[in-house]
Parts: C-alpha cells; sequence; structure tokens
C-alpha cells in the first residue's frame, strides 16, 4: 500500500459521518477475522523478517477500517461509494477496549505480532477518560484522595494478544500447516510434478538472468529456479517498493512475472485439494484451511452458547497459507471471482465472517433458526479496496448470505475438529502429539483435544508413566526433525563454488550483508515459508490438480524469452538426502 494510498484513507476516515447501515433491519452479534501481516523485511534478511513502518501503517488501517463498520456509526465513505458499509456489533463497547469481548490470536513471529498491535490501535485508539465496563470502569481510575488517573500515552489501550507457538496444540488452528509431516511431504511431491518441472525449467534462464543483471550477488545460484518462486518474488517485491534503483532496472512487467510464478507455486502447495496424505481425500495441502474452518465454527458457537456475550470479535494473524487453502476449500478459488483466490492476497488482507439476524432486535439474542452468516474479503489495505462479500460453497452469486445451520453443515464437510485427527492426519512429531489419549487399536482417541475444550490435550496412564523420559526424547527428536523439515538442513557434498556466493541483500540494503547460504537456518519458531515443504528434502514424486501453464512472453526489459526447455542439473544432490524417512518415534507405553 502506498504513501498516498495511506493518506487517501486517512482523509477518508477524518471526513467519514454519514451512517450508512447493511440494512436497517440487521443486527451483526459476531465477527471472525484472519488477517495477514503487513509488509515487512524479506525472509532472507541479515536479521530476519520484522514489520515495516508501512507494514505497520497498513495494519493500523485495516483496524481503523474494522472500527468503522463495527464500532462506530460512520462509513468510511459516501453511500453511493463506500469502501465498507457500518454494521456496528450489538452491545459491545465502541470506545474502551473491553479484552473479555475479543479474543485476539497471533503467531509468534514478531512482524506478525507487532502487526497485530497496529491493528488494534486502529480499531481502539487512544482516547482519555473512557473506561470499560468489565476492566472497573470509571472506578478503576479513581483514587481514594478523589483524584483521578488515565492510562499513559494519552490513553493508550492494551490489548490482550495471545501468542501462539508451534509448540502449543492450539497452533493448529491458527498455523495448521506447521509441524505437519505429511503437508511437507506433499509438498515434496509438487516438487516433483509435471507442472513444477516444467516451470523449473522454462524459468531457469529468467531467474538466473534477472538475478545477475538487477540483484548480483545477494543470493546463492541454488536458490534462482522455480523451487524458490516465492521467496524471489518476496525479495524483489521489497527492493522494488524501497529502491528506485531497482524499482526502474526490473520494471512492472518482471515483478508481475516474478508474482505470477509464486502465485502458482503457492496455490500448487496449499490449494491442491486433489492431493492426499496418508489417507487418500484428506487434501492434506489444505490442511490450514481445514483446521481455521473448525476455528470459525468453534468461535461463532461460543457466542451462540454464550447468548452473544462471548467471542464479540475474533481476530486471528498469521501467514496466507490459510488463505490460499480456505479458498479452495470453500470453492471461491473455481468462481467467477476466481482470480482473486488463487493468488497471494496482498499485505493486511483480511477474510471475515459475520453472525448477524435480520429481524431487526437488538435487545436480546436470537434463536438459532434466526441466525444467518456472510463471508467477505479485503485484498489489502488501499483506500479503494472494498469489503465485498462472496458466496462459498458453490452458491451463486445472489447467495452471498446463509442460515446459520446450513453454513455449519457445509463448514463440517472439511473441518477438523480435533487436534488428535490433526496429529494423526499429518503423522506430526509435535509433542502435544504424543501427550494426547491413546485407545488400544484405535490410533489417536477423538476424546483429547475437540477444539473449544478447556482441556485440549489428556494424558494417558502409560504415557504419563514415562512422561519424563519421552519429553526429553521427544524435544531431542523434535529439534532435529524440524531442522530437517523445516529448516532444511541435510547432508549433502559441499560445493566450492557454491561458497562463493554471498547471501545478501546488497542491491538494494548498501552494506548491511546476510551470513552465506540461510537455506541451512532454522527460525526461532521452526517454520519459514519456504522450508515447509522444503525443496532440498527430496521425496516422492506426485500429481498436482493445478494446471495453469507457464507464461510464454517476452519482456522487453530484460529480453528474456520464456519457453525454454532447461534439465535439471545431473548433480543435483537431493539425492543425497534422507530426511524423507520417517521419523523414530518415542515409546509411549510401559
Amino acid at each position: 500500500m502506498a504513501p498516498t494510498s495511506l493518506r487517501a484513507l486517512a482523509t477518508a476516515l477524518s471526513l467519514a459521518s454519514v451512517a450508512v447501515a447493511q440494512s436497517t433491519n440487521e443486527t451483526v452479534w459476531s465477527s471472525f477475522s484472519y488477517i495477514l501481516y503487513g509488509e515487512r523485511t524479506p525472509e532472507y534478511d541479515t536479521k530476519g523478517p520484522s514489520l515495516t513502518p508501512l507494514g505497520a501503517q497498513q495494519l493500523y488501517f485495516q483496524g481503523s477500517l474494522f472500527r468503522a463498520r463495527y464500532l462506530s456509526n460512520s462509513s468510511l465513505s459516501d453511500e453511493d461509494n463506500a469502501i465498507t458499509t457500518n454494521s456496528p456489533i450489538a452491545n459491545i463497547e465502541q470506545h474502551a477496549l473491553d479484552n473479555s469481548q475479543i479474543s485476539i490470536m497471533s503467531t509468534t513471529d514478531g512482524y506478525v505480532v507487532s502487526g497485530s498491535l497496529a491493528f488494534l490501535q486502529g480499531l481502539y485508539p487512544p482516547v482519555l477518560n473512557v473506561f470499560a465496563y468489565n476492566n472497573g470502569g470509571v472506578n478503576a481510575s479513581t483514587l481514594a484522595n478523589g483524584s483521578s488517573i488515565d492510562y499513559p500515552l494519552n490513553g493508550y489501550q492494551y490489548p490482550n494478544i495471545q501468542t501462539i507457538s508451534s509448540s502449543d496444540s492450539d497452533s493448529v488452528w491458527l498455523e495448521g500447516h506447521a509441524l505437519c509431516w505429511e503437508y511437507g511431504s506433499s509438498g515434496i511431491a509438487f516438487r516433483n510434478s509435471e507442472l513444477a518441472q516444467d516451470l523449473y525449467n522454462s524459468t531457469l534462464d529468467f531467474y538466473e538472468k534477472t538475478w545477475q543483471e538487477i540483484f548480483p550477488n545477494t543470493l546463492p545460484n541454488m536458490m534462482l529456479n522455480f523451487d524458490y518462486a516465492y521467496e524471489l518474488y518476496d525479495y524483489a517485491q521489497y527492493a522494488y517498493d524501497h529502491d528506485e534503483s531497482v524499482r526502474d532496472a526490473l520494471g512492472a512487467v518482471n515483478l508481475t512475472i516474478l508474482r505470477t510464478y509464486a502465485d502458482i507455486q503457492q496455490f500448487g502447495l496449499n490449494g491442491d485439494l486433489s492431493a492426499s496424505g496418508l489417507q487418500e481425500g484428506d487434501m492434506i495441502r489444505a490442511i490450514s484451511g481445514r483446521m481455521l474452518a473448525a476455528k470459525v465454527v468453534a468461535q461463532l458457537s461460543e457466542h451462540i452458547n454464550s447468548a452473544g456475550t462471548e467471542n464479540k470479535m475474533t481476530l486471528m494473524f498469521g501467514s496466507f497459507e490459510p488463505f490460499l487453502a480456505f479458498f479452495a476449500l470453500s470453492d471461491l478459488a473455481n468462481t467467477g471471482s476466481s482470480g482473486a483466490f488463487r493468488t497471494i492476497p496482498l499485505p493486511g488482507a483480511a477474510m471475515v465472517f459475520e453472525l448477524f439476524s435480520t429481524n431487526g432486535d437488538d435487545s436480546s439474542f436470537p434463536q438459532q433458526s434466526e441466525l444467518w452468516v456472510r463471508f467477505l474479503f479485503r485484498n489489502g489495505t488501499d483506500a479503494d479496496a472494498p469489503m465485498t462479500e462472496y458466496p462459498l460453497f458453490g452458491r451463486g452469486n445472489s447467495e452471498t448470505r446463509m442460515r446459520w445451520s446450513d453454513f455449519v453443515n457445509e463448514m463440517d464437510k472439511f473441518s477438523i475438529r480435533e487436534v488428535a485427527e490433526w496429529c494423526e492426519m499429518c503423522n506430526s512429531v509435535a509433542l502435544f502429539c504424543s501427550a494426547l489419549t491413546h485407545e488400544p487399536g484405535d490410533g489417536l482417541s477423538s476424546s483429547g483435544g475437540t477444539i473449544g475444550s478447556n482441556n485440549d490435550v489428556s494424558l494417558s496412564p502409560p504415557v504419563a508413566g514415562v512422561i519424563g523420559a519421552i519429553i526429553t526424547l521427544g524435544v531431542i527428536g523434535l529439534a532435529a526433525m524440524t531442522a530437517f523439515v523445516f529448516g532444511g538442513i541435510r547432508i549433502r557434498r559441499k560445493d566450492p563454488a557454491a561458497a562463493k556466493h554471498r547471501s545478501s541483500l546488497g542491491g538494494f540494503r548498501g552494506a548491511e550483508k546476510m551470513e552465506p547460504d540461510r537455506d541451512v537456518s532454522v527460525a526461532k519458531n521452526g517454520i519459514r515459508h519456504e522450508r515447509v515443504g522444503s525443496w532440498e528434502l527430496g521425496g516422492p514424486t506426485g500429481a498436482t490438480g493445478v494446471t495453469v501453464p507457464p507464461p510464454a512472453a517476452t519482456d522487453g526489459n530484460t529480453g528474456v524469452t520464456f519457453g525454454a526447455s532447461v534439465r535439471r542439473h545431473e548433480d543435483d544432490d537431493d539425492k543425497d538426502s534422507f530426511a524423507g524417512l520417517v521419523p523414530v518415534r518415542p515409546a509411549e507405553q510401559v
């Protein structure tokens, strides 16, 4: 989102004064949103990715838009050209943040957590002399001597953001692809598919020439191919936005080509429903969307069961994989608007599920039979990007809303509601999977890890008897497997030529250099986009349902022609990798 767009949106916010109701008879009771992080530095940066000032602004203004929709009596523009209409949530605190009414979850990635804070400042900006009733109200600000005291920074409001690491069983609802062994294995199969092989060959010359001419000595040669399509686009997009010389040399056409390849790759990795893992038809590549769908239903169900008092607003902040997976599962990727749902969402994008009624009465919570659901998507945070309703599950364009019962039935067709089922389907080595209850002959028990339960993980007597020993073994085993699966670490021949390449951002970061080959590093939480289904692991050949052909075009900026057939290097040392083997699991019986 360009600074001019940010200023335009700020102007629209300041001028908004006329209420534009979604419908005079509608009452929104709850909202569930999954929000993508804002712009960050590239993953292949010296110190790892971090939120940029532009990224913080993007999330701030997205939060401001949510405030205009749910917490105020004004829209973001005039009635004929509104970015979003006004649909206030019933009985929610409009000015003072009440953490008991809102559920906020984020991955532990620093740029994601920072972005969530920026979003919340747009949603609940600082305010003086206003206090939420459930936070103590005015009494909490009044001292015994009669004086009044306010929060610092002109009434800064403190959101309760739950950061969920991949070692927590709740992480499966937020990032179900992380630590999912079968998802990673399926990613290897995609690498060896006919589509990926063809794109590797036909784009190799383009990638090598582009980096040689525009980003010399920045990334290892081993990365300059379709296997790293997302990483290369991520790198180029940041440079394009922050370095004028790169913008001029690369050009919009080449950047679009880089994005197109990244879109094809990531949709193949997360939106191909024909790919299976351990079980035929388990749609393993869309695992993150299957878990997110269950969380949506669970949060809205808890709101209904509490008669409208809990989970008035749920905000989840994470990466783009669940977006692509849900787009495929809900049939959005196959509709007339599928072009917008087969590409990586723009920074700050948000998909929203609203629970509402149409009887015009917000004084009492309605019966379930009176409740409806609609899905909205806002791709990015540009001033002209509207919050738009879309039909789910292949329904006609006029059917953008559905009854609550129909919504639940459709989501239940592909959602996974138990942690134990995720563990079994993913063949995961996560420690919380080892701790789940086992039933003899039945694999992982359905009694452990059901969504919505306060006791997500239960211990069986055998596991409890040896838990001290297996935790030690499990930590060592998980660390090793995480390094192999998500860190790209492997045993390989030393390539003297590769050592010459310096992995820096010198092309547009000046003297700031990266350490050599980041391909052998592991993030603090063990998860990186490119390391889920690492191209460096090797593995079995598999098919993919993605049929998008490689573009055949010539770009005038570089003179590179697509369509050239290039074989993979015969000395590809993926064949030396043994990381594709099934890990040894610790004993869990006495």
